[in-house]
């Protein structure tokens, strides 16, 4: 980056160290524009310093913490932006930052943990408080788990389920595949962190994801079949949870991901970033559809970031049907508007061509000789999306075991918040 001639395209002044859009920057200059992209979307009132009868109205904001590069760039500028309100007005900041991470390190064999990351990090940032919550805390209720059993006929109940110690290992153990697993853990992850936003009373959830990951996840969640919820998890705007709504943004939405790992660099934001330590397979079936979706869109925006524009700016203009049923699913919680068990069961053929050969017939044998076909017998019904169906429709005989109801208790984040004291 230092080979760039010529100087700044904005001050005019320093020497220019990178070009973006076409554009030659000195760093200071490339850290405003980055931080401008920034404030653009969080210009609300709520995030400005208060004064009056407004200031004991200050809004908590919870920042989603993976210690990848885009969440920790979105941290650096937040923090920014708060040392400038509190440098401009006596110490007053417009909002109240709550930061959280959920610990993945075992789940996807981080190179570390982030309770090893956390006081590097308070040298650079002081007074921070993080909280980190265990990913094994979805299940920490073991009452609340269900046994979700689905048949050929796309119908789905649920029955009693009892274990002395279930881990969320064992949820995912019983995925059929990786791309299950991924599915599986963005909705834990969105669960966790809503929940998160719940207890500590934020107002608003702050996500790092930039346009190349929204691109990426548009994609990704349409060919898994979620298509209906782009519009809700990648849209900014307003989501219930429970009986509140909690606002939902992406402040470096209008930044390439090329963008993001360049100010990473120029604020040595590195030294805090958690890898993991499984290689990325580079045989296509092997790969989970996030990682195709990914190494597409990283392949294109370099010469083609208009095609990466194109997709979030598509994604922005999609609104949730008016019309048609509104169940929940039982499992990711998304709005059901059109019944997927009819649509499947017009596509789907139940009946075998006949068997010709005598090598047909004893593969068939063994198939059927092998079949574990469980009865229905009795249990509560359950609305599942077709997301959760194709899902599901994989996973072991050993059942889809998955918690029925959120669990509230305040417990489960108290015992993995990180304090200063605990350094």
């Amino acid at each position: 980056m230092s080979d760039i001639n010529g100087s700044c395209s904005r001050c005019k002044t320093e020497a220019a160290i990178l070009i973006s859009r076409k554009e030659k920057f000195c760093k200071t200059c490339f850290a405003r524009f980055i931080g401008g992209k920034q404030r653009k979307q969080m210009q609300d009132e709520k995030f400005k310093v208060k004064y009056g009868k407004a200031e004991n109205n200050v809004t908590r904001v919870l920042l989603a913490l993976s210690f990848g590069v885009s969440s920790l760039a979105l941290l650096d500028i937040i923090l920014l932006m708060l040392k400038e309100q509190a440098g401009m007005h006596h110490g007053k900041q417009g909002f109240e930052l709550v930061i959280l991470n959920i610990d993945e390190h075992t789940t996807n064999s981080l190179t570390q943990s982030a309770r090893e990351i956390v006081p590097l990090m308070k040298v650079r940032y002081p007074n921070l408080t993080f909280k980190v919550l265990s990913l094994s805390s979805f299940v920490n209720n073991q009452a609340l788990l269900a046994r979700i059993s689905l048949y050929d006929d796309f119908s789905a109940i649920v029955k009693d389920f009892s274990a002395e110690d279930f881990r969320i290992a064992d949820l995912l153990d019983r995925c059929p595949n990786k791309s299950s697993r991924e599915d599986l853990l963005h909705i834990i992850y969105r669960e966790l962190v809503l929940r998160t936003a719940y207890l500590e009373n934020c107002g608003t959830v702050l996500y790092g994801h930039n346009m190349s990951r929204l691109a990426n996840d548009v994609i990704s969640l349409t060919v898994k079949g979620r298509g209906s919820l782009v519009a809700e998890a990648l849209t900014d705007g307003e989501v219930s949870y429970r009986d509140r709504k909690i606002q939902i943004i992406h402040p470096l939405r209008d930044i390439l991901q090329s963008e993001v790992d360049k100010y990473a660099e120029l604020m040595t934001l590195g030294v805090f970033t958690l890898t993991s330590s499984i290689p990325v397979s580079t045989v296509t079936k092997n790969m989970t559809i996030g990682e195709i979706t990914s190494a597409y869109f990283e392949m294109v925006e370099s010469d083609y970031a208009s095609v990466v524009s194109t997709v979030v700016k598509t994604a922005d203009k999609l609104v949730p049907p008016t019309a048609g049923t509104t169940n929940t699913c039982r499992v990711c919680k998304a709005v059901i508007h059109h019944d997927p068990k009819s649509w499947l069961r017009n596509i789907t053929v139940n009946t075998p061509s006949e068997l010709t050969t005598d090598e047909e017939r004893a593969v068939h044998a063994k198939y059927m000789a092998e079949r574990v076909v469980e009865e229905k017998g009795s249990g509560e019904k359950a609305d599942l999306c077709y997301g959760c169906i194709v899902t599901l429709g994989g996973i072991t005989s050993a059942g889809f075991v998955w918690p029925m109801e959120k669990d509230s208790s305040e417990a489960i984040l108290n015992d993995y918040i990180l304090s200063d004291k605990e350094d």
